[in-house]
């Protein structure tokens, strides 16, 4: 359907009324690229309707330093009242089972929705933590499936020290948690756009296990 605005937001939505499973996909730190829209068009294949919401306002990164300024210049309590926007916005639209993932400062972003995000059934975070000053993650309220790279070199936010870190404040929070570290891939792997780290092999069975676990949850 493309771009939509809606009450707190706007995304790049895929609806069909019919489907009652929902998901809200968290951009990379690039904004709403074609890899988003494969994405959404991915899991709008699985019987879920799909929102991306437009965390950057209109803007998309062409390159990495623009996706660091756009990134570092980013309101992230800001964002969760967006991601939160487009959960209320797709349970307006029929859905009665709504989850969360996302990639990178998306990763991190679904990371901390399953702290501060209301109305959610489940989180899958990729390759992301975010900052301690956002939430306390061993506060997690929701089932977590969370996918890391073990090539990954982002210290602190998604090497797997980090991915370990987090797997360990969820264990504090007393949540469902399943940490999949994919030890030949790269951070990024998902992303089908950037040949030099996409991994199709592990590209395609971390989807199918956040599929796989998103529909325990329906």
């Amino acid at each position: 359907m493309g771009m939509t605005t809606y009450e707190g937001g706007s995304a790049y939505v895929l609806l069909n009324p019919t489907y009652k499973k929902a998901v809200v996909i968290i951009q990379e730190w690039w904004g709403i690229n074609n890899h988003m829209k494969t994405m959404a068009n991915r899991f709008a294949a699985e019987g879920f309707q799909a929102v991306v919401p437009d965390l950057y306002h209109g803007k998309v990164a062409t390159d990495a330093d623009e996706a660091t300024h756009l990134m570092s210049n980013l309101d992230w309590p800001g964002a969760i009242k967006e991601i939160q926007a487009a959960v209320n916005y797709l349970r307006s639209q029929g859905a009665t089972q709504v989850f969360v993932t996302g990639y990178c400062m998306g990763g991190a972003l679904a990371a901390a929705s399953g702290v501060l995000v209301r109305g959610i059934e489940a989180i899958a975070p990729f390759y992301g933590t975010p900052p301690s000053s956002l939430c306390d993650l061993a506060q997690t309220k929701v089932p977590v499936e969370s996918h890391f790279a073990g090539k990954d070199d982002h210290k602190g936010f998604s090497d797997p020290e980090a991915a370990k870190a987090y797997d360990a404040k969820l264990e504090t929070a007393g949540v469902y948690h399943k940490l999949y570290m994919y030890e030949k891939a790269d951070h990024a792997f998902m992303n089908e756009t950037r040949p030099e780290v996409f991994d199709k092999q592990c590209s395609d069975l971390a989807f199918s296990r956040v599929v796989e676990f998103f529909n325990q949850y329906a």
